[in-house]
């Protein structure tokens, strides 16, 4: 995981932090995209979030990473678990917008705030102009939070494979987070503390998401200083 205290990075430990910030946020796009499958709960219940939760708490998010590993920990002796989260799931995240936390751009900026605005455009803009494709599957509007998230690997792994780390890969990143997400987060963040849920699995991961994407945009902002790479 990427090291809280920054300081001068070598293109090899760049790299490193960018595979490192690659795997959370692909994590965090995979958790929004959908329900939770069965068996990845149950990986989960076995220790394989461990991990990932444990180097969160080394770059100083203790608080919203034990909070997440909690939520996870109550469903251990949940009969049909996966089914009562996916239940969570469609109330957060399916439902309309007062009722729950719709998981768009559109529905927290603009003048309308309402399905495929102005963010819905601007971001499917952004992906024509990036050669980037919505995969078929994945039947959501362009602003859905998991793209946006899912965007972020991309760019993440672009400056990876170059091979050749310069603060702009950095102010890149940096402004695609306060451009596309940080208008809008966290009010996505509140709303998910208000909806009223059987387990705190979701706002938990909110709120993490959330503190993971500030401290991610401070460490981007550090880098993009110039001299933040030998």
């Amino acid at each position: 995981m990427m090291a809280a205290d920054r300081g001068e990075l070598t293109a090899a430990e760049w790299q490193q932090a960018c595979q490192q910030r690659a795997a959370v946020y692909g994590w965090f796009s995979s958790l929004y995209a959908k329900e939770l499958p069965a068996a990845t709960l149950a990986a989960y219940e076995a220790g394989e979030l461990v991990t990932l939760l444990e180097g969160l708490c080394s770059i100083g998010l203790e608080s919203p990473s034990q909070r997440l590993q909690q939520a996870f920990d109550s469903l251990r002796e949940v009969p049909h678990a996966h089914l009562e989260l996916a239940a969570d799931f469609a109330h957060v995240f399916l439902l309309d917008a007062k009722a729950g936390a719709l998981p768009y751009a559109s529905c927290y900026t603009g003048k309308t705030q309402e399905f495929f605005g102005e963010a819905e455009q601007r971001m499917r803009s952004f992906l024509e102009q990036s050669a980037l494709a919505l995969q078929e599957e994945f039947k959501e509007p362009a602003d859905h939070l998991a793209i946006y998230l899912a965007v972020m690997v991309k760019l993440i792994e672009q400056a990876d494979t170059s091979g050749m780390p310069t603060p702009v890969q950095a102010l890149d990143q940096a402004a695609f987070l306060q451009d596309g997400l940080m208008s809008w987060l966290a009010l996505f963040v509140d709303k998910c503390q208000q909806v009223e849920t059987r387990f705190d699995v979701y706002p938990a991961l909110a709120t993490l998401l959330l503190a993971f994407v500030q401290q991610d945009q401070s460490f981007l902002q550090d880098m993009a200083q110039g001299d933040a790479v030998a």
